[in-house]
Formats: C-alpha cells, sequence, structure tokens
C-alpha cells in the first residue's frame, strides 16, 4: 500500500476530502533549505492544492492531519490510465492520419491532425472513464490518525 500524509480540509455530505502535503521527493530538510530541484519543481507546477475525495473510515475531523492509503494495483491502473492511454492514442491516431493521407504533399499535416485528434480523444475517455475507475475500489482510504 502506498502511503501519503494529508489534512482533511472539508467533509461535505458524507464526503471527506484532504489535501496531500507536499514537499520534495528526496524527503530531507535539504528541499527547505538547500533548494532541491524536486521541491523547485514541485512549488513551480502545483500552485494551488488540490482537494482529494476519499473513504473515511476513521471518521476524521476537518483540520486533522492523516495517513492515506492507495494499493499498489490501483495506482498502476490509474497510471496506465492517465499515461499511456494518451501516448497510444497520439500514436494511433498520426497513424492513421498518415495512412489517410496516402502520398499526398500534407502527410506530415494530416499526421499532426491525426495525432492531436487521438490525443484529444484519449482525453475525452480518460474524463469519461477515471470516475468509474474510482468507484470500483480504486478510491484512496484514510488509514490513520497522525
Amino acid at each position: 500500500m502506498l502511503e501519503s500524509e494529508a489534512i482533511v480540509v472539508k467533509i461535505e455530505n458524507g464526503a471527506t476530502f484532504v489535501e496531500a502535503q507536499t514537499g520534495g521527493g528526496c524527503g530531507g530538510n535539504r528541499c527547505e533549505t538547500q533548494g532541491c530541484s524536486t521541491a523547485v519543481l514541485t512549488r513551480l507546477f502545483s500552485q494551488q492544492a488540490k482537494a482529494l475525495q476519499v473513504n473515511n473510515p476513521i471518521d476524521a475531523l476537518v483540520g486533522e492531519h492523516v495517513v492515506v492509503g492507495l494499493e499498489e494495483g490501483a495506482f498502476l491502473k490509474s497510471s496506465v490510465v492517465a499515461y499511456l492511454l494518451p501516448l497510444v492514442a497520439l500514436i494511433a491516431g498520426a497513424v492513421l492520419g498518415m495512412h489517410f493521407a496516402d502520398a499526398s504533399e500534407a502527410r506530415d499535416l494530416y499526421a499532426g491532425l491525426g495525432g492531436l485528434v487521438g490525443l484529444i480523444g484519449s482525453a475525452l475517455a480518460i474524463k469519461f472513464f477515471m470516475p468509474r475507475l474510482f468507484a470500483c475500489g480504486v478510491q484512496p482510504i484514510i488509514l490513520r490518525r497522525l
């Protein structure tokens, strides 16, 4: 099980939302003092924290520091959906675009447009399937209080 520290930020209609504690990947105090490159990238690309809905079997309250867990298999499934599907769709779209262009001069244009269509299609598929994936037991769970 993958674990991460978080803070319970709100409870609405029985749904519990947490925000993960941000930090660098090195896990040491060096990130705050010496400017670890991972911490710099974290601050650069995550300007605002995002609340994540989790299962709350321990009835944690707003403001409590908790440990949130996610099964490794669930993490792998969501990673494949989020990263591999767009890559495959992009390549497949580009190949199909080139196929439809045959030997025309605009073959690169068709490949680019096909790749873009594949990428947009995969984004829509992720938007459609991700909530269903989380509904099937992939949702993170609060394990314990800190």
